[in-house]
């Protein structure tokens, strides 16, 4: 069978001029920032292509990407709209990738090319760090911001400070303020660098660093299925990505952008904004909090996948109800976008081809919680006087994780269908919330008792939760119901309330 190159799909290779430089080329930059480029491409709107960098030293993307002349396909499954999706493309945006630590100047010729006066970047959230170790005679350092400090600095010297030769700098990484994070550790190194004054005015003044919020569920190589997606396709790909069809892309700037980068009019789900906060919050209240709050209970019935919750007749209709009916109506913003938004949270719940470990969105709950789920429960609070009892039994749900004396450090475990399953947190939450459990003689004070113990740590929650007495009563009762009862006989007892 054909492999995915030059030889054998000569009409694919990428002959548009290099307009882009984008540091990292693992599968979720490749199936989102380059796949909105191809689509872009095909449009005709933009006419550009992708220098793709090697983000760490023992990376081997960029050699398989330079095997294959820059090709790879994605393939998008899910539902939409109702309708089940399942598309094959092979995405041609990138026109070559560069290993750094072999090819340094390669990087930095890159910088002298006046056509390229973009940044892509997606190093995970490690990447976007301060290393002190890092110095400006390394080529290259070892982090993602001194790399980029230096590109700008030769950019810079390369055309004698000229102001129309700013670069335009999106970072993907999902971190809040990211753009911002990443000029502020920049201008760290310029500082520690002790590099000259006017450089570091031409960066404040002509470069542009923006804030991006960035969606899309990418599963990666599809290793379990090659074999059959590769009869499918006709060619074999050793760089296949698989997601899912939704995508959204916030960036926070003028729209000054879109005559460089045309993403807007383009039939895609982007948004070009002065502030994108409310879609951040959507996205953490509805879909990582739409997660975070149906997960333990699910988790605690037997279930094994994000799939499996949404297709059982209890837990599916809970995690819509609550999302729909508790979630929702605490957010303070137009509803038609949340309810949009939450029909395709819950559309990408249901997706068939994702196997999305219910174990896997438990690792670390105690700060997700907090963050995801917390402000829903307590704004709910504020709009109804009354606490949501599917939140409040969510709450219950993930306290009942810890009620276990297995701990290592910042790890414990559970029994899960017979097996024993390692969850991951953070020590001090663990700590707290497995020792509450000792107060625990299957009663309903002591379920109390250990509920105040635990919503009363200010550490955890940043506030004494125990002096919302309603919500001490209610989640001490499910906490004590899951102990005594069957769980998805007390969510169906939920779910009839509301009927």
């Amino acid at each position: 069978m054909n492999k995915l190159n030059a030889d054998n799909f000569p009409e694919l290779i990428c002959k548009r001029p290099e307009k882009i430089i984008q540091f990292g080329e693992g599968n979720f930059i490749r199936a989102f920032m380059d796949w909105i480029i191809q689509q872009l491409n095909n449009q005709n709107k933009f006419n550009g292509s992708v220098v793709a960098i090697q983000p760490t030293p023992h990376g081997k993307v960029v050699g398989k990407l330079n095997t294959q002349n820059g090709l790879f396909t994605t393939i998008l499954r899910g539902i939409q709209d109702g309708q089940t999706v399942n598309t094959k493309e092979i995405i041609s945006s990138i026109s070559r990738g560069i290993n750094p630590y072999t090819n340094w100047q390669d990087v930095l010729k890159c910088a002298e090319n006046p056509e390229i006066e973009i940044v892509f970047s997606n190093t995970t959230e490690a990447g976007l760090t301060y290393n002190n170790q890092d110095t400006a005679t390394m080529a290259p350092p070892l982090s993602f911001p001194a790399k980029l400090t230096l590109f700008l600095y030769h950019r810079y010297q390369y055309f004698h400070g000229d102001a129309t030769k700013g670069m335009y700098i999106i970072p993907c990484e999902l971190l809040e303020n990211n753009g911002q994070l990443l000029k502020s550790i920049i201008l760290k190194y310029c500082k520690q660098w002790q590099l000259p004054s006017d450089f570091i005015t031409w960066l404040n003044a002509h470069n542009k660093f923006y804030n991006t919020l960035v969606d899309r569920v990418v599963s990666g190589y599809p290793k379990d299925e090659i074999e059959t997606l590769t009869q499918e396709l006709g060619y074999n790909d050793i760089l296949i990505a698989c997601g899912e069809p939704f995508h959204f892309l916030a960036i926070e700037g003028d729209t000054s952008l879109n005559e460089k980068l045309p993403l807007l009019n383009s039939g895609l789900n982007v948004v070009i904004e002065n502030d994108i906060s409310q879609y951040r919050q959507r996205k953490v209240r509805l879909l990582n909090g739409g997660h975070t709050a149906n997960v333990p209970a699910s988790f605690l019935a037997g279930l094994n996948t994000v799939a499996e919750m949404m297709n059982d007749q209890i837990t599916g209709k809970f995690a819509q109800q609550t999302i729909n009916n508790h979630i929702l109506p605490s957010i303070s913003m137009d509803k038609e976008m949340l309810i949009d938004f939450a029909n395709a949270v819950i559309e990408r719940f249901q997706n068939p081809f994702i196997k999305h470990q219910l174990s896997s969105i438990l690792l670390n709950c105690t700060s997700k919680f907090k963050a995801r789920v917390l402000p829903s429960i307590l704004e709910y609070h504020d709009k109804f006087h009354t606490f949501s009892q599917n939140l409040s039994f969510s709450f219950a749900a993930y306290i009942t994780l810890y009620n276990t004396s297995k701990i290592n450090g910042n790890h414990f475990y559970i029994e899960h269908n017979g097996t024993t399953c390692e969850l991951t947190d953070d020590e001090y939450a663990i700590q707290k919330l497995t020792s509450a459990w000792k107060y625990y003689a299957k009663t309903q004070e002591s379920a109390t008792v250990v509920v105040n113990e635990i919503l009363g740590d200010t550490n955890l929650w940043g506030i004494n939760l125990t002096t919302y007495p309603e919500l001490i009563n209610d989640v001490s009762k499910y906490l004590y119901a899951i102990d005594t009862q069957n769980i998805k006989q007390i969510m169906q007892s939920l779910l009839l309330n509301e009927e």
